[in-house]
Formats: C-alpha cells, sequence, structure tokens
C-alpha cells in the first residue's frame, strides 16, 4: 500500500510539472512563504521598536505634562560637565531616558546624534541613563559614536523625577523651559524633526 501511494503521488507530481497550474501553484506556495517571513520580521522589527517597561520609583515632582514648566534637575556629564536644566533656558532641550541594555535605544541612538548634528547646536540634547554608572555609560557612547552630553542616572533620582516609565521615553521643552511634546518608545527620523520643529519655533 505504501508502494501504491507514492507511486500515486509522484504520478500526481509528475502530471502537474511544468503544467500552467502547477507553476501557478508552486508560485502561490512560494509567495505564501515569502509573506509569512515577511510578517514574522516586521513583527519583530515592531517588537524591537517598541518601549522596554522599567521600574522606577517616582519622585515628588508631578509627571512631566505638555505647556507646563520642565522639572529642573542638576547632573554631571560623563565627562565631568554639569548640567542643570534651568541653565539651558534660552535654548530648546531635548531628554532622552535610555539604557545601555536596551535594543531599542541603541537603534535609535545613530538618528539622535544625526538629529542633533542637523539642529547645528539650536537644540541641547541630553541622554539620561537609567540605573547606570558613569564609566558604563562613557563606554558605549563612545562605541556608539554619540558626541552629545550623556548623563549616568544610577540612583534614577532625574528618571524618577520625570517618572519615566519605559526606556526609550523622550522629552522636548522650548526655549522658555515649557515641556512641548513628550514621546514612549522609539522615534523616527521624520518624528525627532517634527518634534525639534516643534520646541524651536519653526
Amino acid at each position: 500500500m505504501s508502494d501504491r501511494t507514492t507511486t500515486t503521488a509522484g504520478g500526481l507530481r509528475d502530471r502537474w510539472s511544468g503544467t500552467p497550474l502547477g507553476n501557478v501553484l508552486v508560485l502561490a506556495v512560494v509567495t505564501a512563504l515569502v509573506l509569512a517571513g515577511a510578517w514574522l520580521m516586521n513583527r519583530s522589527q515592531a517588537q524591537d521598536a517598541a518601549a522596554t517597561p522599567v521600574d522606577v520609583v517616582a519622585g515628588d515632582a508631578p509627571p512631566p505634562e505638555v505647556g507646563t514648566p520642565a522639572t529642573d534637575f542638576e547632573a554631571t556629564t560623563t565627562d565631568g560637565r554639569q548640567v542643570r536644566l534651568s541653565e539651558l533656558e534660552g535654548r530648546p532641550v531635548w531628554l532622552s531616558f535610555v539604557a545601555t541594555w536596551c535594543s531599542s535605544c541603541r537603534a535609535e541612538a545613530p538618528d539622535i546624534q544625526d538629529a542633533w548634528e542637523q539642529s547645528g547646536g539650536e537644540v541641547e540634547m541630553v541622554s539620561i541613563y537609567l540605573a547606570e554608572g558613569a564609566e558604563q555609560v562613557s563606554t558605549y557612547a563612545e562605541r556608539l559614536g554619540m558626541t552629545y552630553p550623556q548623563v549616568a542616572d544610577p540612583q534614577n533620582a532625574i528618571s524618577g523625577q520625570y517618572r519615566v516609565m519605559a526606556v526609550p521615553s523622550h522629552v522636548f521643552i522650548d526655549a522658555d523651559g515649557v515641556v512641548r511634546s513628550t514621546h514612549v518608545g522609539v522615534l523616527t527620523p521624520a518624528q525627532m524633526q517634527e518634534a525639534l520643529a516643534q520646541v524651536a519655533g519653526r
């Protein structure tokens, strides 16, 4: 019975092979496989682009809301410079809350660097790393070629004040120190330019 089944299957294959209908069936199967692969790849990329939840103890400041003054903070960058948000008033500021272990943060880092360079110094850019030390952050930033200010937030003091719930998270502040937009998750280059244009009043 097994031989008969094999012979029948072989006969059907030979009968359909090379015929127009057989070619259509083969094409349909190949197309279905390609589409399935593309769907799985897009699904994986979408998951990578999603923000990763983090556990940060909230500070005593209210969460950043569009139209309200940004919470002031003072920090030291990985190259030893002091940064105080209130002293940056007069220029738009982009705060990016990230982590070295976050694949989505790593994926958007080159686009952030490009956007900052294209701003020509018009925007102050600061990346703040949740629960990580200066040496770890410095090594990471150097490896990725990021030249704008990087701040380690080992105790989540700043992240807690800004009620960061996931990384990456972004806060765009105008020249008057007012929050103009926030975004949780990866930003596309177009979204970055749109947010920067908004805080720069363009």
